[in-house]
């Protein structure tokens, strides 16, 4: 940090940001689980690009209008952390494929399937689930349809999954088969999804405070992992059976590790896949 971001994030009161996080648990429902110091930092680049200097000045910035719900959503994008990458936790695809495969062997097969990957990020994970799926119909059901869609809080994030572009060191960690049949090369460190993959899977601003209004329903899949971290407990739980009720029954249910702590729902069972929290839609 430059001795100017000193400065400005230490006159950023503690009433100050106490006030400004409590807003945005209430705009937002998240909870940032971050130092001070980031959070300050995070405050003083948006500050810095809107060219105010006065913390009051830029709180006052977040009143009912039109122009606060756009600042909102800009401190959001800061504030919340997008770490991902292809195949971010190998195990979990793993099921993912084997979950396909014993869909499409035990017959009747579906006339199509779905997945939503809620908390997409930049789009990594729902294009992982996407090369997943195909690769399993290429071997068991070439001419089967699927679908994907992929959701964030992000507006940034969103873009950047829609162009589908991404560094060498992004997709290091697709397995070479993988990249073989769905990355194409662009330009010189930079590689692309291929049509197949990206023309099958959308991506949409979304917030899982408001998943009880959110027009998604009927999917195969449901992958929601380290995103319900930003929410406290009681929502989390109220969160994880809203995306139950928007599961195909025999659907499969993929969340981050220990994110479903406490967290029962009698139409839901625990799948038998090691070092994976996944479930398996038995009713409702």
């Amino acid at each position: 940090m430059n001795t100017a971001t000193a400065r400005r994030s230490s006159s950023i009161r503690s009433d100050q940001l106490g006030m400004l996080m409590h807003r945005l648990h209430q705009y937002a429902g998240i909870h940032i689980d971050s130092s001070r110091g980031v959070i300050a930092q995070c405050i003083e680049r948006r500050m810095t690009n809107l060219g105010i200097d006065d913390v009051d000045a830029y709180m006052g910035n977040f009143d009912e209008s039109i122009n606060a719900r756009a600042e909102w959503l800009a401190l959001i994008d800061l504030l919340t952390v997008k770490e991902t990458r292809f195949f971010r936790q190998p195990m979990a695809f793993d099921c993912v494929a084997d979950y396909v495969e014993g869909l499409l062997q035990q017959g009747p097969a579906p006339s199509e399937l779905s997945f939503w990957s809620a908390g997409c990020s930049s789009g990594q994970e729902a294009y992982s689930i996407g090369m997943v799926i195909e690769h399993v119909m290429r071997r068991y059901q070439p001419w089967m349809q699927w679908h994907g869609i992929g959701t964030d809080i992000s507006f940034d994030a969103i873009n950047a999954a829609q162009r589908a572009s991404y560094g060498f060191d992004s997709v290091r960690h697709v397995p070479l088969e993988f990249r073989d049949w769905y990355l194409q090369r662009e330009g010189m460190d930079g590689w692309c999804v291929a049509p197949a993959i990206c023309s099958q899977t959308n991506f949409f601003h979304s917030n899982l405070l408001h998943v009880n209004s959110a027009p998604f329903a009927d999917f195969n899949i449901i992958f929601c992992q380290n995103v319900l971290i930003y929410f406290e407990r009681d929502k989390q739980r109220w969160i994880i059976d809203q995306l139950t009720d928007r599961l195909r029954p025999g659907g499969l249910l993929v969340l981050g590790a220990g994110e479903d702590a406490r967290w029962t729902n009698p139409n839901m069972r625990r799948a038998d896949w090691p070092g994976v929290t996944a479930y398996r839609k038995t009713g409702g």
